[in-house]
């Protein structure tokens, strides 16, 4: 039989062929089947990231509602702008209480000098009145 060279470059063509479409065929299944596992793993990984970002927003919720909890209790706390408002330094205190040191010499001496004065005031009554009843 006499095969001409245009039919042996036929069927290497379609040899050619037939083999390319073969390989190709199973590269588009093992990559068919590659996909569908990724979609597999991807979607449980996605599940998974989604309960955790889940957790987390709880969290930061939580920590908010902390956070909102805390400084409604502190903002009754005295801070130093208040505390300085409020407040005397210790240099003014040790002067207001100088002060209130003198004042209290000063009206001790005060109530001493007049305990003096009614003593003898007193004095000069119970003389008058053991005079007035030595003439009756």
């Amino acid at each position: 039989m006499n095969l001409e060279s245009w039919m042996v470059n036929i069927v290497i063509a379609i040899a050619g062929v037939i083999g390319t479409y073969a390989v190709l065929r199973n590269r588009v299944e093992r990559l068919e089947e590659d996909m569908e596992k990724h979609i597999t793993t991807s979607g449980t990984n996605s599940k998974d990231l989604d309960k955790k970002l889940n957790a987390q927003f709880k969290k930061i919720d939580a920590n908010v509602e902390r956070i909102v909890v805390l400084e409604q209790n502190t903002s009754t706390h005295l801070d130093m702008g208040k505390a300085e408002a409020k407040f005397v330094s210790k240099l003014e205190l040790e002067l207001h209480l100088k002060n209130l040191e003198l004042v209290a010499k000063n009206t001790n001496q005060k109530v001493e000098k007049m305990e003096g004065k009614l003593d003898d005031f007193l004095d000069t009554i119970s003389t008058y009145a053991s005079i007035d009843r030595k003439k009756d």
